[in-house]
């Protein structure tokens, strides 16, 4: 029997089964011979250097799961399996090994991947990453009981856990127990208040709680979330598999790992990274604009701009970067080319895009009108502003004087004298939200919250 034919057999059982016969023959199984042909160099080095290694020293778990978790960065899944399983096999109380094979499995084959996460419990009862995956699992096979109890193990053994009280608040959310579901995902925003999935489930029991403030705060703060640069992931980080991401030796590794980098403060790793990146591929705009941001939160404003140029010349339309050499120029007292780039930004950006605007609003140099300059800024805190929901009186007795008074409507404006305004479905018509139909004429109006007259020139 090869070791193809096992692999197509398939099943837990018959892949040991084989790897046990090959163990008791020859000291142990055969390393798979990985086919790394089209891989960039540094993968094929890679490979090469973990696959030298374990033929060194065959009977050693360790250097057989190195050369898994190699393979599972690189996306080589049947090889990688082999190699965890028999990593596992030599040494029955490492938990890592079951657990990163279940990762492997878990969408493929996930009542496979249940009993490798439950091999690494038993190995280790409190690896809340396993305790996670076991949920999950749970879960998409759609066994909720079991699932269910899985997520509440989880919350026991990982108090700080942001996925567990997130899939129990669902449930509570789903059976009506809102006092319940509220508090988890109070929860989970107060661990994570990046989450928009939890302030958007906290916005939708507020609602049914009637709390409309409540609501309205926090469905600002999901457009919050939606705007940054994170959403901000609600499962919980499992260090193994980013010790798996890595090892990744390819060029998207290695900016994962930039990102990752600069996300946990560490900058200096992050530039380091994206010098190298940029050696190597000197003609990408995007890796030019990252190594500037890197470079400008070190303080190294000298390089951040040299970079930020150099992206522009590779790009000349590339808006963050014309933003960000701004705000640098802005800093150091060169408004007036600051303010240019702001402009042109704007232009290339839409224009309800908050971090153009901003900046561009307050650039106030001797060449800016005034005027412009507030115009400008009351447009950015106009699109700032979030529209509450309708507010509900649910006492019985009356509501005080001006209680859900609608707020100030700009006035209705009649056409000059002789000329008639375009009807709204006409392609030449204003396409503005709120309009007033004066007879058979549509006169287009500006929705509630803008009431200028005058919107700032290009």
């Amino acid at each position: 029997m090869t070791e193809a034919a096992a692999l197509r057999a398939g099943g837990a059982r018959g892949v040991l089964a084989f790897l046990a016969v090959l163990a008791g023959a020859c000291g142990g199984p055969e390393i798979p011979d990985v086919g790394a042909g089209g891989m960039e160099p540094a993968v094929q080095e890679a490979i090469r250097a973990t696959r030298d290694a374990l033929a060194a020293d065959r009977g050693n778990a360790a250097a057989w799961g190195r050369f898994g978790m190699v393979l599972h960065a690189h996306r080589l899944g049947a090889p990688a399996g082999l190699a965890y399983a028999e990593a596992g096999r030599l040494d029955g109380e490492d938990h890592r090994w079951p657990h990163l094979h279940a990762r492997l499995l878990e969408t493929a084959e996930p009542a496979r991947a249940l009993g490798l996460a439950d091999e690494a419990l038993r190995r280790n009862p409190r690896f809340s990453p396993a305790l996670a995956l076991r949920a999950r699992v749970l879960e998409a096979m759609g066994d909720d009981g079991a699932a269910e109890a899985a997520w509440e193990a989880l919350r026991e053994a990982a108090p700080g856990s942001v996925e567990a009280p997130l899939a129990l608040g669902r449930r509570q959310l789903l059976r009506g127990e809102l006092a319940a579901a509220r508090t988890a995902f109070e929860r989970v925003v107060e661990r994570l208040p990046s989450s928009a999935a939890g302030w958007s489930f906290l916005a939708q029991v507020s609602r049914r709680l009637g709390d409309p403030e409540g609501a309205a705060e926090a469905t600002a703060r999901v457009r919050a979330a939606a705007r940054s640069a994170s959403l901000g992931a609600t499962a919980d980080p499992d260090p193994l598999l980013i010790a798996v991401e890595d090892l990744r030796a390819d060029r998207r590794g290695r900016e994962a790992r930039a990102r990752r980098a600069a996300a946990s403060g560490d900058h200096d790793s992050a530039e380091a990274i994206y010098r190298r990146l940029v050696d190597e591929r000197p003609g990408s705009a995007d890796l030019h604009y990252n190594h500037g941001n890197a470079l400008a939160r070190l303080g190294r404003t000298g390089e951040a701009e040299a970079a930020y140029r150099t992206a522009l010349s590779r790009d000349p339309d590339s808006s963050p970067a014309m933003a960000n050499l701004a705000n640098l120029l802005a800093r150091s007292g060169r408004d007036r080319e600051a303010d240019d780039l702001y402009r042109r930004s704007s232009r290339l950006t839409p224009p309800t895009s908050r971090r153009f605007w901003a900046p561009r609003a307050f650039s106030f140099n001797a060449e800016t009108s005034a005027r412009r300059s507030v115009i400008s800024a009351r447009r950015w805190i106009r699109i700032r502003t979030i529209p509450a929901p309708s507010r509900v009186w649910a006492s019985s007795s009356p509501p005080p004087a001006g209680w859900g008074k609608p707020r100030r409507r700009c006035p209705a404006r009649s056409p000059p004298p002789g000329k008639r305004r375009l009807p709204p479905h006409s392609s030449r018509a204003s396409t503005s939200s709120s309009r007033t139909w004066n007879g058979s004429a549509a006169v287009p109006m500006r929705p509630e919250t803008t009431c200028s007259r005058r919107r700032p020139s290009e």
